[in-house]
């Protein structure tokens, strides 16, 4: 009786954890236009943890080096958003304009 006591204490309290954790909310900056390493430490700045970044052209390239790439855009938006929310970002290398929408 005392282990299941103790294990129906845990679960609760685990739970509240990722309950709170839900709700916890942060403002995300615009990160378009900003170098890809730039970008991923402004958004982790806010408590942002979970980016992903991906080839803005049909060439599907790994993007190894931050600084060498740029962000075209964001999604979701600037604005107030949970702090679990994936932040997905399509990059293009420095060099190379973003691809019109």
């Amino acid at each position: 009786m005392r282990k299941l006591l103790v294990a129906v204490v845990i679960i609760a309290a685990l739970l509240a954890l990722s309950n709170h954790s839900k709700s916890q909310r942060g403002t995300l900056p615009d990160l378009r236009g900003l170098k890809l390493s730039l970008a991923q430490s402004k958004a982790r700045a806010e408590g942002f943890n979970r980016i992903e970044s991906q080839d803005a052209t049909r060439e599907d390239r790994s993007q190894l080096f931050g600084d060498n790439w740029k962000v075209c855009s964001q999604i979701p938006e600037p604005g107030d958003h949970s702090l679990t929310t994936l932040i997905a970002v399509t990059v293009v290398k420095t060099e190379e304009r973003c691809p019109r929408g």
